[in-house]
């Protein structure tokens, strides 16, 4: 638009030269109209030239002849030098969401895999805009922050994941006591984790808002491998209370022997209320008769 303004400038020019020096009146006044519409035209393209409406949310990358000057601006309507321009960088929050099915799959511990679903609002710094927007190029149909996302932001997010995870082991979850198998709590053992990873990589280019994870899945050998542990464990716990069931058995058989029978004998006879001289030869019967109608 300034180039073209510049055009309409130097047509001005000429019409005014022929209005000048024009030598008849039917030169002259042709030649004024043409200068005062070319003259008209060449303020409009200029003016519209220096003229930039940012969204709101995005940042203004100043820009001379397609390079940035290191100058930003907020949103709104933007005035510019006419050969400046103002290219746009979303600053607006973003979303990296991998929930459900799209979850994450990371390698864990023993090379198991689990699939992690995880929801990551941030958004761009605007201090580091022109910096960003210099270092990547529109390719197709998207824009250089399409770009920054897609080569830059998305890889690290991915990368720390892969990292935090790489020593997250699911049969740690498992109870050693019942054997049974609770959803982790990642967001409690992994959201700051993973926080200070982001931060570690795209502090200065990025904000991370906030970090929500769901429960993970795993492939089918990790969750055979969950299954197994957690039989194991069971199988654990009743082998003992069978031991410790043949242990009182065994214990109780032992006191019994030691005993002596005509002692018990007596014993049985004075609580059942029946003659204690039973009790003094052979084996007697001392419970109490039915009671019949």
């Amino acid at each position: 638009m300034f180039v073209f303004g510049l055009l309409l400038a130097g047509v001005a020019v000429f019409a005014l030269l022929a209005v000048i020096f024009g030598k008849s009146d039917k030169v002259r006044r042709p030649a004024w109209t043409t200068f005062a519409v070319s003259l008209f035209l060449a303020v409009a393209s200029i003016v519209t030239a220096s003229i930039t409406v940012v969204p709101t949310r995005n940042v203004g990358i100043v820009t001379s002849w397609n390079k940035p000057t290191g100058r930003t601006t907020g949103a709104g309507l933007q005035w510019t030098l006419p050969w400046q321009g103002i290219d746009e960088w979303d600053a607006s929050g973003q979303t990296y969401a991998h929930l459900g099915d799209q979850c994450v799959w990371v390698t864990i511990a023993a090379q198991r895999r689990a699939c992690i679903p995880v929801q990551i609002e941030w958004s761009a710094q605007a201090e580091k805009a022109p910096e960003n927007w210099a270092a990547y190029r529109e390719v197709g149909d998207r824009s250089r922050f399409e770009v920054f996302v897609e080569r830059r932001v998305n890889p690290q997010i991915n990368g720390s994941m892969t990292s935090i995870f790489a020593s997250f082991d699911p049969l740690g979850a498992v109870d050693p006591t019942s054997g049974d198998a609770p959803a982790p709590d990642l967001n409690k053992t992994y959201k700051d984790t993973l926080i200070t990873a982001l931060n570690a990589e795209l502090g200065d280019e990025i904000v991370v808002k906030s970090v929500a994870f769901e429960s993970p899945r795993y492939d089918e050998p990790t969750t055979q491998a969950i299954a197994a542990y957690g039989q194991k464990i069971l199988e654990a716990r009743n082998l003992e209370i069978d031991k410790a069931n043949a242990k009182t058995r065994a214990e109780i058989t032992r006191t019994d022997a030691s005993v002596d029978q005509v002692a018990r004998c007596l014993q049985i006879a004075e609580k059942l209320g029946k003659e204690p001289g039973l009790c003094m030869g052979g084996t007697v019967s001392l419970t109490r008769p039915v009671q019949g109608g």
